[in-house]
C-alpha cells in the first residue's frame, strides 16, 4: 500500500479494439484500430487522476468497463465507462460514457461512511460486482446491472461470515474464493448460467443465488482460477488443474493429468467442436535463439496478450494473437493473427514507459504504462 513518502508514478492508460458503447474511453464511440490514450473525466489529457498511484483491477463486461484505482494516500476510487442502460454502472449512470468517470451510489456511499472500501471487482456480460471490506466486519459483495441467468444473485451479498479471498467472473457466471471468518476452511461459492457444469452440476440450468460449489480444496488450497463461457478452471497450489464445464471445443483436454501448472486463462474459443486444441505457443525467439521470458498474459474473448523480455534483456513487450475483428491487437488492421506477434512498442511507436500491466476483454486491449 502506497504511504506518505511514496513517489507517486506518472501512468498512461492505453486501449484498442471494441468501443460502440464508449468502452475504451477515448471519448468517442468508434472501435480503435490502434492503441489510444484513454480519457478520465477532468483530468489532463493522457493521464489519470492526480495521485493515482496504480490500477489494482481492470474489468470488462460486452460494452463496459470498469477500473478499480488506488491513489498515493492509500484510497481507492471505482472509475467506470461505456454502457450503463442495465444499470452496470450504477443508477446514477443509465446510458452511456466515452471517458472514464467516478462510479457511486447511495448503497455505495453507505457502505464507506461506515468504514468500508472497496477491494475487488468483477464483470460479467452486463452486470458489474463489488467486494467490499472493513475491519471487523462481514465482507459484502455488491452486483448491479442485468439479472439474465441470474446474474445479480440476489443483488446485496452478504456471504454469512465469510471473507471473500477473490472473485472472478466470465461472461455469463461468477466465482468467488472465499473461507469463514474464523478458520481457514477455504470453499467455493458461485452464481448464473449452471447448465454446462460451469458451477459444478449439469442437472441446474442456472442460479439465481450463491450456491457453494462442489469442490474440495482443503488439502490443495487455491492458487489461481479463471472462468470461460461455459468452463471453469481451477489452479491449485500443488500444481494441478481442475475443471469443470463445457469441453465441446477441446478447452478441457485432460487437464486434471496436467502438472506444474502457474496460472490459468481461460477465453471462447474458436474451431471445430470435440477438436483437442493443446499446442504451445510459438514465440519468436530473441537474437541468440533463445525463447523469450514470459512475464504475464491476459485472455480475452477470443485472443491473447503477453507481456515478455527477449532473452537476456530486462526490457518489456506486449505481443498477442487471436481475433481482431475490432482492432483489438492494435495494429491498425482488423484480420485475426494466428500467432503471437509484437504489438507494443510496434508500429513506428517510439518507447514510452515502462510496461506495468496488460488486461484483454470483450474485444479490448488495455497496457498501462509508467512514463
Amino acid at each position: 500500500m502506497p504511504n506518505s513518502i511514496t513517489q507517486v508514478p506518472c501512468l498512461r492508460l492505453l486501449a484498442a479494439g471494441s468501443n460502440a458503447r464508449g468502452q475504451l474511453a477515448d471519448g468517442s464511440d468508434d472501435d480503435s484500430h490502434t492503441f489510444r490514450d484513454c480519457r478520465f473525466r477532468s483530468c489532463t489529457e493522457r493521464a489519470l487522476p492526480p495521485d493515482t498511484f496504480g490500477i489494482l483491477q481492470l474489468a470488462t463486461g460486452a460494452n463496459h468497463t470498469l477500473a478499480l484505482l488506488e491513489f498515493g494516500d492509500g484510497r481507492r476510487e471505482l472509475w467506470g465507462c461505456g454502457d450503463g442502460r442495465k444499470g452496470q454502472l450504477g443508477p446514477e449512470y443509465m446510458g452511456q460514457l466515452t471517458e472514464f468517470t467516478p462510479i457511486s451510489m447511495a448503497l455505495y456511499k453507505t457502505y464507506v461512511s461506515q468504514g468500508y472500501t472497496c477491494c475487488l471487482i468483477a464483470v460479467t456480460w452486463e452486470t458489474s460486482y463489488l467486494v467490499l471490506k472493513s475491519p471487523f466486519r462481514p465482507d459484502v459483495v455488491i452486483s448491479m446491472g442485468s439479472n439474465d441467468f441470474g446474474a445479480l444473485g440476489g443483488r446485496l451479498i452478504n456471504p454469512n461470515e465469510l471473507v471473500v479471498e477473490s472473485i472472478v467472473a466470465g461472461p455469463r457466471h461468477v466465482v468467488l474464493h472465499v473461507r469463514p471468518v474464523l478458520n481457514n476452511d477455504q470453499m467455493f461459492i458461485g452464481w448464473g448460467l449452471a447448465r454446462h457444469g460451469q458451477l459444478g452440476d449439469a442437472k441446474i440450468v442456472n442460479y439465481d443465488r450463491p450456491c457453494i460449489i462442489p469442490l474440495d480444496v482443503s488439502a490443495d488450497p487455491v492458487q489461481t482460477y479463471s472462468l470461460g463461457l461455459q468452463h471453469t478452471v481451477v489452479c491449485h497450489q500443488s500444481g494441478r488443474t481442475t475443471a469443470f464445464g463445457s469441453n465441446k471445443k477441446g478447452q478441457l483436454p485432460r487437464m486434471d493429468s496436467w502438472g506444474r501448472v502457474r496460472q490459468v486463462g481461460c477465453r471462447e474459443l474458436q474451431g471445430e467442436e470435440n477438436r483437442a486444441t493443446v499446442a504451445p505457443v510459438e514465440f519468436a525467439l530473441s537474437y541468440d535463439g533463445k525463447l523469450p521470458l514470459l512475464r504475464s498474459f491476459a485472455c480475452g474473448s477470443e485472443h491473447m496478450m503477453a507481456v515478455i523480455s527477449p532473452s537476456g534483456s530486462s526490457d518489456m513487450e506486449v505481443w498477442a494473437w487471436g481475433w481482431n475483428e475490432h482492432g483489438n491487437l492494435g495494429l491498425d488492421h482488423a484480420d485475426d493473427v494466428p500467432k503471437p506477434v509484437k504489438v507494443w512498442p510496434a508500429g513506428g511507436h517510439a518507447l514510452e514507459g515502462r510496461i506495468v500491466q496488460v488486461w484483454a476483454g470483450n474485444g479490448t486491449s488495455w497496457i498501462l504504462l509508467q512514463i
